[in-house]
């Protein structure tokens, strides 16, 4: 995996952290569209971290565009699944298209990295030292307690 790779999951994971993978997880889809989504994580990082009104608008400009790369990267997934479906039942699998179809995913995610990361740095330049603690232990108790810790 690329290092520009790496750190795009690795942004991903602690956006994820600071609210949605919780919240989700949590409360499942209901059926929410997904502004309805970015508005209830909004809304429930908001309340956790007690983010003023520039925090606030710094984190839903945050999951917003986290939010249309996650609708992205989901594009034409029943079409992807079926070919990868078709795959596996070839006699020998094809790996140059499976690659094609992972590079396809990597490079979309990479053209979108740089405005996640800006996003991710303007939300976290944003909070005080006490809302930065907060955050960095609610993504330490969310890693413990979902078999990511060391061994796992």
């Amino acid at each position: 995996m690329k290092l520009s790779s790496k750190i795009v999951t690795a942004v991903l994971l602690i956006v994820g952290g600071t609210g949605a993978v919780y919240a989700f997880s949590k409360h499942g889809d209901w059926g929410m569209t997904p502004a309805e989504k970015v508005e209830f994580v909004t809304e429930r990082v908001t309340k956790k971290l007690n983010l003023d009104s520039q925090q606030q608008q710094n984190f839903a400009s945050l999951a917003n565009i986290v939010a249309q790369l996650m609708i992205d990267a989901r594009a034409d997934r029943q079409q992807q699944v079926a070919e990868i479906g078709e795959l596996l039942q070839e006699p020998s699998f094809n790996q140059a298209r499976a690659l094609e179809m992972v590079q396809q995913k990597t490079q979309m995610i990479n053209q979108k990295a740089s405005q996640v990361v800006a996003s991710l740095a303007i939300f976290l330049d944003s909070l005080n030292a006490e809302q930065k603690r907060q955050l960095r232990e609610f993504i330490e108790h969310r890693r413990r307690h979902h078999g990511h810790g060391d061994g796992h």
